[in-house]
C-alpha cells in the first residue's frame, strides 16, 4: 500500500511539473507574440510618414494591419495600404479610413479633364478616357512608355477632392523602335502641312495619334472633314503603317 502511495505521489508531482512546463511555455509564447505584434504596429506606423498619412491610426493583430482616421484624398489611402502590405509580416490591410464627401460627378469630371490636360507629359501620343459614377473614377486609354505616365496620372486623379476611388486601366503602349520612328514620320508631315502646321508646337492639340505595333487610332478634334481626310491620307500612307481607325470628329 505505501508503495502504490508513494508511486501515486510521484506519478502526481511529474504531472504537475509537466503542467507547469507547458503554461510556462504558453506563456513565453504569448509574450513573443504581444513582443512581435507590437514590432510590427511601429514598423507599420513608421511607414505611415507624410503630411497625408500623419492621421492615420494603426492597429495590428497577427499578420492584419487595421488603418483607421481621416486622409485628405483617394491617394494617400491609397498609398497607406500599400505601404502597410510591404512591411514584412502583414499579410492583409482591413481600412477603416474616411475621405472626403463625394462631389458631384460633373464637377468631378469636369477637374479630371483639366488634371490630365494639365499634366506636362501628355501628349498627341496619348488618350485619356474617363468616367466618373458617384466619386468613383475609370481611367483607361494609352500612354506612350518613355515614364511612368499611368502612375503619374492616377496620382494626379487620386489627389482630387471628392474623389471616392480609381481603377486604373491606362495601358503603356509597347517600347517599339517601328512606333517611335512612326510618330517622328507623321510629326514632320503634320508640321509640313498646311492644314495641321499650327498644331506642330502646340502641347495639347485637340486630336491624338495613338500607335501601337503599326496600327493607329485618330481620335478627337478637327475643323473640317477636309482635315479628317487629309489626316486619313497622311497617317494611312506613311510607310510602316498597317492599319488606320479614323474616330475623328469635327467642330464644324
Amino acid at each position: 500500500m505505501k508503495l502504490m502511495k508513494l508511486t501515486a505521489e510521484v506519478t502526481l508531482v511529474r504531472f504537475v511539473t509537466l503542467v507547469a512546463i507547458v503554461l510556462s511555455s504558453l506563456a513565453m509564447s504569448s509574450v513573443a507574440g504581444a513582443g512581435q505584434t507590437n514590432d510590427l504596429q511601429r514598423q507599420v506606423e513608421d511607414a505611415m510618414r507624410g503630411r497625408d498619412l500623419r492621421n492615420v491610426e494603426v492597429s495590428v493583430q497577427g499578420s492584419e494591419a487595421t488603418l483607421a482616421g481621416r486622409v485628405p484624398h483617394f491617394w494617400a489611402k491609397d498609398q497607406a495600404i500599400k505601404r502597410a502590405l510591404d512591411v514584412d509580416g502583414i499579410e492583409t490591410v482591413a481600412t477603416e479610413l474616411e475621405l472626403p464627401e463625394p462631389e458631384d460627378d460633373n464637377d468631378l469630371a469636369e477637374q479630371i479633364a483639366k488634371a490630365v490636360q494639365r499634366y506636362p507629359h501628355y501628349t498627341m501620343w496619348d488618350h485619356i478616357t474617363g468616367r466618373v459614377n458617384e466619386g468613383k473614377v475609370l481611367l483607361g486609354g494609352w500612354v506612350t512608355p518613355e515614364r511612368a505616365k499611368d502612375e503619374e496620372l492616377f496620382e494626379r486623379v487620386g489627389k482630387i477632392k471628392g474623389v471616392q476611388d480609381v481603377q486604373n486601366d491606362i495601358e503603356v503602349l509597347p517600347p517599339a523602335q517601328s512606333d517611335m520612328n512612326l510618330r517622328n514620320s507623321i510629326q514632320r508631315q503634320l508640321a509640313a502641312n498646311t492644314h495641321f502646321e499650327r498644331f506642330a508646337n502646340m502641347m495639347h492639340p485637340p486630336f491624338h495619334i495613338v500607335i501601337r505595333n503599326g496600327h493607329v487610332l485618330l481620335v478627337g478634334y478637327v475643323q473640317t472633314q477636309v482635315e479628317v481626310i487629309e489626316m486619313q491620307r497622311i497617317v494611312g500612307q506613311t510607310q510602316g503603317v498597317l492599319r488606320v481607325e479614323n474616330q475623328l470628329q469635327t467642330l464644324q
